[in-house]
């Protein structure tokens, strides 16, 4: 240690004649800022280093019992590479082991080793990075910046075991109890991934639609959250729809959990999220199921929730409305807003109907070309759609009608 401690005093000396050198010199700030920051990170491996040697080797004399009682014998110290953010150190381990018997090293368990030889810092920023990117994305900003290289598989398996570690987590923590003024939330949809090309299955293209070139895989994505009950009117949320208003202020979710899958279908990512349900509906309160208009979707949650309040997530019907608005109107155009703004208001207030009967209207009267014939029949079909899932959920006493 006072090895180790010298050699950073050497270094922050280092550091600041650095500084003061440059200053006489006239350099400019950009570039000693760089030199410095490669100085600090040096200062901080070594300081690490110097951490990692004074906690010695973990040697705990020349026998120790594993957790099975199994009596190991002291082998020899065994090296290992630590990867951190300010670069590669070493870090010698005693190891104990005896034939048929795993072995151990008491030092990984006193300072938490990672099993891979990447830091938990340098594997949690190379995650965020990757899951707000891409792997190499993540790779050029990680080795531009530290003195480190992480390969593009080190960085997709360290993903990988985030993905596995966020299960665990989830079913380890209890949520909290939702207030007295709160509701419980549930959120279904379903999402479009792209994948990589050696992960697209081999039967693609769809045989459905030749046109669709495979490239996606759908994910069912749920996600739960308390939240204070929050009163609004028909005129405020059409205020809130427009362009020119900003949105009220409303409360924020609370303990916010979501569960997403490639792998495993609806109805078990559905069943994923009973049991968050489950644990905050004990304290008595209402639960409310936000989705779109796929019927499949909205019959395994009816199924899995049938205490529930279903509402019809209004940003899938405003995409369907802004898709009708385009095949009369210039996108963009004022026209176009005061249309999906008027049918919308007949869509708050119940009627459904209405809008399907203007739209069937629009395409009798009118001969139109084929590509906004296509677009209103898909409009169409999806408000139908809707209105046989109320009708269904009013006919079958399922919960409360959607609205």
């Amino acid at each position: 240690m006072i090895r180790g401690l010298a050699r950073s005093i050497q270094l922050v000396n280092e550091i600041f004649y650095f500084t003061s050198s440059q200053a006489r010199e006239g350099r400019e700030i950009t570039e000693v800022e760089r030199e410095l920051f490669s100085m600090i990170m040096t200062l901080g491996r070594e300081a690490l280093q110097a951490f990692v040697d004074d906690c010695g080797t973990g040697k705990q004399g020349e026998t120790i019992r594993d957790s099975k009682g199994h009596e190991l014998p002291y082998v020899r110290d065994r090296i290992c590479r630590y990867q951190s953010i300010f670069g590669e150190i070493d870090i010698f381990r005693a190891y104990y082991q005896k034939k048929a018997v795993e072995g151990i090293f008491p030092l990984d368990s006193q300072l938490n080793l990672p099993d891979r030889v990447y830091s938990y810092l340098l594997q949690e920023w190379a995650g965020k990075l990757a899951v707000n990117g891409s792997y190499e994305k993540a790779q050029e900003f990680l080795q531009s910046i530290f003195p480190v290289n992480v390969p593009l598989r080190s960085i997709e398996r360290i993903v990988e075991d985030v993905c596995d570690d966020a299960q665990a987590y989830y079913e380890q923590k209890e949520p909290s109890a939702p207030g007295t003024n709160d509701v419980v939330c549930v959120l279904v949809d379903c999402n479009g991934v792209v994948m990589r090309k050696e992960h697209i299955p081999e039967e693609r293209p769809s045989d459905k639609d030749p046109k669709k070139t495979g490239k996606k895989r759908m994910s069912t994505v749920g996600t739960v959250y308390n939240i204070a009950r929050h009163y609004r009117t028909v005129d405020d949320v059409l205020k809130e729809r427009s362009h020119n208003v900003k949105a009220s202020i409303r409360p924020k979710p609370k303990d916010k959990r979501t569960r997403g899958s490639l792998i495993q279908s609806k109805a078990e990512t559905i069943d994923k999220l009973k049991t968050d349900v489950t644990q905050r509906l004990k304290y008595g309160a209402e639960l409310v199921c936000l989705l779109d208009g796929e019927r499949a979707l909205w019959n395994l949650v009816t199924v899995a929730f049938p205490m529930a309040f279903f509402v019809l997530d209004i940003f899938h019907v405003m995409e369907r409305l802004w898709t009708a608005a385009h095949c009369f109107h210039k996108q963009g155009s004022p026209e176009a807003e005061q249309s999906v703004i008027n049918r919308l208001r007949k869509l708050l207030t119940g009627n459904v109907g209405r809008v399907i009967g203007g739209f069937k209207q629009m395409l009798s009267k009118k001969k139109h070309p084929s590509a906004i014939r296509y677009q209103l029949e898909k409009v169409i079909g999806y408000l139908q759609n809707v209105m046989v899932q109320q009708e269904t959920v009013t006919r079958e006493g399922v919960g409360s009608p959607s609205r």
